[in-house]
């Protein structure tokens, strides 16, 4: 399982509805994935500024910079997905509508089975972000929530991580 945490950056995110809640859902998600040794891969937007603080500082590596507006368009991105042997990618980032949509449909055609965590994702439209995430269910994202994938991870009270991620889930702004 892959995380891949799509631009979030200086220049779009005060822009996006429900920002706030959207970075402190990713924080927690990409906190998760860090806890459980799961990869996170990270991209930014060119023009678009550098990755806001919140999240560059639970990121364990650096953004990839990108043109295009699907990840799948960096050979760099698509060099680095590939290189864990892994079919499973979880989305988050902005925009619903734009990165994360293409990005989504490119996976899928690429083979990979692709989740979005809704609650970590945000345009500056909603209406833009509910059209985007009913065409990824159409084709076959699954849309879910940030806790529910950690909780499928974990499956059990008797993880041995689960006291790490259980402070996660509690953290408060």
């Amino acid at each position: 399982m892959i995380l891949v945490s799509i631009d979030f950056q200086e220049r779009l995110c005060p822009h996006i509805s429900g920002i706030d809640e959207i970075l402190f859902n990713s924080r927690k998600l990409i906190k998760s994935f860090n806890v459980l040794g799961f990869p996170v891969i990270s991209t930014e937007q060119v023009k678009l500024g550098r990755t806001v603080d919140e999240i560059a500082e639970v990121l364990e590596s650096e953004p990839i910079q990108k043109v295009s507006f699907s990840c799948c368009g960096s050979e760099e991105f698509v060099r680095k997905l590939q290189s864990f042997g892994e079919k499973y990618c979880v989305l988050i980032g902005i925009e619903t509508h734009i990165c994360v949509l293409q990005t989504a449909l490119d996976l899928l055609d690429m083979g990979y089975d692709v989740s979005v965590a809704v609650d970590c994702t945000g345009s500056r439209r909603e209406i833009d972000k509910e059209v985007a995430l009913r065409r990824m269910e159409k084709k076959g994202v699954d849309l879910t929530t940030w806790e529910t994938i950690v909780y499928e991870i974990l499956r059990t009270a008797e993880h041995d991580k689960f006291k790490d991620i259980l402070g996660i889930v509690k953290e408060k702004r």
